[in-house]
């Protein structure tokens, strides 16, 4: 229903007015009534004195009228009797013979006598003919004014002879009530106005309290605990303003206690690893904990209150809602969820009915956040598988070489010479894996200590590149070293700075076809002067990595190319112990690649003369 406006909306939002119109309601229909009686009163007592009136006069003129019937006279003298009957009291006066027929009239000329109908069946006529005074009030139908016709038998001794009529308008006493209907109806305002006055004051003297405590009422509703009823008085309204202010009392208790153990619940679920979402029976959201949001990249404002869908725009989220909702069991649905925005996650989620009332039931969702599980579990799965490829590979040809010596080949001095220089290069690779695996797992546990100090970059590199560059030259691949300046010194450990190097050097080489570039640049980085750091880039122009490949380029094993062999040398282990090293040294490692172009190593350290000569490495979960 649409709200009223206008004066009667504000009627019905105003006690007080409605206290007033109802007494001066009262008091108008009082009047009234009493005006209308009055009225009919007066109308009564003015026809009475008016029937008396003519009864009076008619029967004055009764002998003359006898007189005109007996001697049956002339129309005329008729007429010219009752014109003068007429005069004295303004009466219309009319002779009429028993069958009905009128005889004379002193408003109706005698010659259109003829024309009027038969009054026999006038009821003062008929009552008059039957030995009694007649009385009808009704408007003439010759005249057109309502008058009182009054009608008394002629006798002439025991017998009657005819009919005498008198009629008089009603006006001749009415007219004076005109002044009294103006005296009652000024009467009639001055009392209303006195009523409205009686009831705009017992109005406001009720209606203050009340639109106090209607005040009141409303800043308690905003909360203001120290809101409280003024209660002036024994009586109903100060016992409404005593119960207000109890109630007030008790809901600030329960509302505090509400707080607190909302308060408690909420530190509680924020303070979860895990996520919580409630969701009612029509899919709006009751509750969500700081977790939840995390995941779902829920801003604060955005969570209670608000469809699920609107919120959270997962479809497989919304059929488990509707699953657990449909199902009505006790034990937790549990499913996986793959989300892609905004962030990649893995979530685990159990979902359980959650009863409202009144027959509804939402759902209560649980989540965990098992990114990292699975990805150890993957990553451990992909180690285990990778390890036992690089271990097999060498031992399988070790075994096979050895097989074909036992088998004869010994007696072979040149083909048993050259299976075992294979068998110890095999021997070797087994060596260096076993080496880089001991290196990142002591780098990991945190066994391995840096001892940092001022070390001079140029000299570092220029003993790397005299390792890598036998083999650069043996691939025809350049080498470029860019120092700036020469003398640029940073605060590492010297042993594990070559080792950074010569594994990134080793890697660029490696895979750069004949003819192209490795290029090794060290500047000082751009920053405050309190903040003092060296970046170094290895840049090649090889055959580049792949975009997808690029967030786990440095995890343990990974290889961007499965199908490539392991021919080209090395571990798989070589970027993963390069960024714990960083890490290490309190550097960040950066990689940018273009597939057929080259790729781009960045890690910076800190410059000579900053942190201290021996920090432990930093224990990193394995697998990062």
């Amino acid at each position: 229903m649409p709200p009223m406006t206008g004066p009667l909306a504000f009627v019905r939002s105003r006690i007080a007015v409605k206290l007033t119109l109802t007494l001066v309601g009262f008091v108008a229909l009082s009047m009234v009534a009493a005006g209308v009686y009055l009225n009919h009163a007066l109308e009564a007592f003015a026809v009475d004195a008016l029937e008396a009136r003519l009864i009076t006069a008619a029967r004055l003129l009764h002998d003359d009228a006898r007189a005109l019937l007996v001697r049956t006279a002339s129309p005329a003298a008729v007429r010219a009797f009752t014109v003068r009957a007429a005069e004295p009291p303004g009466a219309r006066v009319t002779l009429i013979a028993l069958d009905g027929l009128v005889l004379g009239d002193s408003e109706v000329p005698a010659a259109e006598l003829p024309r009027l109908e038969n009054h026999r069946d006038r009821p003062e006529v008929r009552a008059a003919l039957a030995g009694g005074v007649g009385r009808d009030l009704r408007t003439s139908a010759s005249v057109g004014a309502p008058l009182l016709y009054a009608a008394v038998p002629v006798r002439d001794g025991a017998r009657t002879v005819g009919v005498l009529r008198l009629a008089l308008p009603l006006s001749v006493v009415t007219s004076s009530y005109a002044e009294l209907h103006r005296v009652m109806l000024a009467g009639g305002l001055l009392a209303l106005a006195v009523a409205a006055g009686i009831g705009i004051f017992v109005a406001g003297r009720v209606t203050r309290p009340i639109v106090e405590m209607q005040e009141i009422a409303r800043r308690m509703s905003e909360g203001e605990s120290s809101a409280r009823a003024p209660v002036r008085s024994v009586d109903e309204l100060g016992a409404l303003g005593r119960a207000l202010n109890v109630m007030m009392a008790r809901l600030r208790e329960k509302i505090d206690d509400a707080q607190e153990e909302r308060a408690k619940a909420t530190a509680i679920l924020d303070g979860m690893v895990e996520g919580v979402i409630a969701v009612d029976g029509h899919e709006g959201i009751v509750l969500m904990n700081e977790r939840a949001r995390a995941m779902f990249g829920v801003g604060p404002g955005r969570g209670e209150g608000k469809p699920l869908p609107e919120v959270i725009r997962s479809a497989e989220l919304h059929e488990l809602f509707r699953a657990t909702r449909a199902g009505g069991q006790e034990a937790p649905l549990r499913r996986e969820l793959r989300l892609g925005h905004p962030v990649a996650r893995m979530l685990e989620i159990n979902a359980v009915p959650l009863p409202l009332g009144a027959g509804d039931a939402g759902a209560v969702m649980v989540l965990h956040d098992v990114t990292a599980l699975r990805r150890l579990e993957r990553v451990r799965t992909e180690f285990v598988a990778n390890v036992s490829h690089e271990l097999r590979t060498p031992l399988t040809a070790i075994q096979g070489y050895l097989e074909t010596l036992l088998g004869g080949a010994l007696e072979e001095r040149a083909n048993a010479r050259r299976f075992l220089e294979i068998a110890f290069r095999h021997t070797e690779r087994l060596g260096r894996l076993l080496n880089d695996l001991t290196d990142l797992s002591n780098i990991e546990l945190g066994k391995v200590s840096l001892r940092r100090g001022p070390v001079r970059l140029s000299d570092v590199l220029g003993s790397v590149l005299d390792i890598v560059r036998p083999k650069a030259e043996a691939g025809r691949v350049g080498l470029i070293a860019d120092v700036e300046p020469p003398d640029l010194g940073v605060h590492a450990d010297h042993d594990r700075l070559a080792q950074i190097l010569i594994n990134l050097l080793d890697n660029a080489v490696k895979y750069t076809p004949e003819g192209g570039w490795v290029t090794v640049r060290a500047r000082p980085l751009d920053g405050p002067p309190d903040v003092k750091g060296v970046e170094v880039r290895v840049r090649d122009t090889g055959v580049g990595i792949p975009r997808a490949d690029l967030p786990r380029i440095t995890e343990r094993f990974y290889r961007v190319d499965k199908a490539r062999p392991r021919d080209l040398g090395g571990t798989g282990l070589g970027l993963a112990i390069v960024r714990h090293l960083v890490l290490a040294h309190g550097g960040e490692l950066t990689i940018d690649s273009v597939e057929g172009e080259g790729t781009t190593v960045r890690f910076t350290l800190p410059a000579a003369g900053a942190g201290a000569d021996q920090l432990p490495l930093p224990m990193e979960p394995p697998g990062e």
